[in-house]
């Protein structure tokens, strides 16, 4: 199963090793990824592969969500 990953807040350093540890963390696969700048916005969209996924769904996308706060 694939899941897309989105990511907008203001800019600052480590976001992309963080979302990117997470993954790694609870064995999710990152397909690809695509980010860039806006004025002082980080904007990213992440493809993963979480099939493997260590915790059920609900919970990685919980795990995600706290993180974004």
């Amino acid at each position: 199963m694939k899941a897309v990953i989105t990511v907008i807040g203001k800019d600052m350093v480590g976001i992309l090793a963080k979302v990117s540890s997470i993954c790694a963390e609870k064995n999710v696969i990152v397909i690809e990824v695509t980010q860039s700048i806006l004025q002082d916005m980080f904007c990213m969209i992440m493809m993963a592969d979480v099939s493997d996924c260590s915790v059920p769904f609900a919970e990685f996308s919980d795990i995600l969500s706290e993180y974004g706060k």
